[in-house]
């Protein structure tokens, strides 16, 4: 027996070296509740403490009264309240920690192995052994693996700058929208008051005998179109209003009282030839889809250096020590693994193909990429001289309406004929309104294409400087 607490004594500080090697990290439960989660989301606003310690940390100017919100507030209360967000910030985090497990060295194996001889008397009866076993082409493995995690955090951090401007650019549609149905909500009322007007005089002549019967059912079809009209802008308007607080990432119901403003809707800028060049040229080499493919083809070319490497003789050793009955041994043993029946050539032929697929879609991706960006300009000129045609009627249309009331004051014309006049320049009011938005959804367009913002407030700024995530 004592030889036995010997052997005992021996291997008890290996195995307390494993389990203290083994018990470094710890497991904390954290089981999702959505109880919990659908009340923080029903509680969240956009005065949030963080909200506006990020705003003030940006230098960039809260919302006066806590009512005034711009696009730059409302675009840094979405990066920090969105859900969209958080979770590619989490999907980027998790990446990150691949590279962990790609520098880390393979574990060797370790094995134990002992005998008792009940026949020995005279000499030790115990025979205990430790033996091991790696890959002596862990080094090398390792480096390929660091810097396949490396292009798979490119592909990451590509996704996530791509989640960053998903998220402004639903914003600034929602916040356009918003505004625009709100401006045609108004001018809408107002074309149902001047056509009920031109409605009750129109019946008062048919009454009177002056007019036939035709003129009032004409008025009452204008008047029914245009009030069907003004229900619809209404639905449209409610309808901004949760679509705008779904790209902010809070309730309805948080935007209630709140004015918020869509600066420089009025003046969609032209985009100066030098500039857009520029910006072109950055988007057709980096555009964040565009480097997420060229990371996924360079994981594919080293995914093929790995496979190629594989074609050679795969060495393990294995160092050893035997305790023989009162003898102390050092052993090597070792192994390969030979190449007999394959050459690893179908993993080769496979890592060729994806890597030519990834360079072919890469080259898709630019394709795709040149063409969104010229389209997307030939479209935002078109709708900028629409805009100015539709401008240059508008005035016309004021212009006749103000010298038919002047008439009217010089008992030169009849009250129909003015509001006729009126309701015909609200008419082209509205159809600037319409040219405008066009305009500013073109731009729009041609941001997204050019992946940056081209007029507003946070024209300039970096999105990915706008989180506090460290990525």
């Amino acid at each position: 027996m004592p030889r036995f607490r010997a052997a005992r004594s021996r291997c008890t500080p290996f195995l307390s070296a494993l389990l203290c090697i083994a018990g470094c990290a710890h497991y904390t439960p954290k089981p999702l509740e959505p109880a919990k989660s659908l009340q923080a989301l029903q509680a969240r606003r956009l005065d949030d403490p963080a909200v506006l310690e990020r705003l003030r940390a940006l230098n960039i100017s809260e919302p006066s009264d806590d009512k005034h919100w711009g696009r730059t507030q409302l675009l840094i209360a979405a990066l920090h309240l969105n859900p969209k967000i958080a979770e590619a910030r989490a999907v980027l985090a998790q990446s990150v920690a691949a590279g962990t497990t790609a520098r880390e060295l393979e574990n060797p194996a370790v094995s134990l192995s002992s005998e008792y001889d009940l026949t020995r008397a005279a000499e030790s009866p115990w025979l205990w052994g430790l033996a091991t076993s790696f890959l002596t082409d862990t080094f090398a493995s390792r480096g390929v693996r660091i810097d396949l995690a490396a292009t798979q955090t490119r592909a990451a951090r590509a996704d996530f700058e791509e989640a960053l401007w998903t998220v402004r650019k639903d914003l600034r549609s929602a916040l356009l929208a918003l505004e625009i149905d709100t401006r045609r909500v108004a001018l809408l009322e107002e074309d149902v008051r001047t056509r009920e007007q031109l409605h009750r005089l129109a019946d008062a002549r048919v009454q009177a005998g002056a007019s036939p019967r035709a003129e009032t059912l004409q008025s009452e079809l204008e008047l029914s179109r245009s009030r069907a009209a003004l229900d619809d802008a209404r639905s449209q308007l409610a309808d901004g209003r949760s679509r705008l607080a779904g790209a902010l990432g809070v309730p309805a119901a948080a935007l209630t009282g709140l004015e918020l403003q869509f600066e420089e809707l009025d003046a969609p800028p032209p985009i100066e030839s030098d500039r857009f060049s520029a910006l072109r040229e950055q988007a057709l080499l980096a555009r964040a889809d565009l480097a997420k493919a060229i990371a996924d083809y360079d994981a594919r070319e080293l995914d093929l250096k790995q496979q190629m490497g594989a074609r050679y003789l795969q060495f393990s050793a294995g160092p050893g020590y035997v305790y023989d009955h009162g003898i102390r041994k050092l052993t090597l043993g070792a192994s390969v693994l030979l190449p007999v029946f394959n050459q690893n050539q179908g993993p080769i032929a496979e890592a060729f193909a994806a890597r030519e697929s990834a360079g072919r879609h890469a080259e898709a991706v630019q394709a795709a990429v040149f063409t969104e960006i010229d389209a997307a300009r030939q479209a935002y000129d078109a709708a900028l001289s629409a805009l100015i045609r539709a401008r240059a009627q508008r005035q016309t249309s004021e212009s006749l309406a103000r010298a038919a009331r002047r008439a009217l004051e010089l008992d030169a014309t009849d009250r129909p004929s003015v509001l006729a006049a009126e309701s015909s320049a609200n008419t082209d009011r509205i159809v600037e309104l319409d040219a405008l938005d066009r305009a500013q959804q073109a731009l729009g367009a041609l941001e997204d294409a050019l992946r940056t913002p081209l007029s507003g407030p946070e024209r300039g700024l970096v999105l990915q400087n706008l989180t506090t995530a460290d990525h």
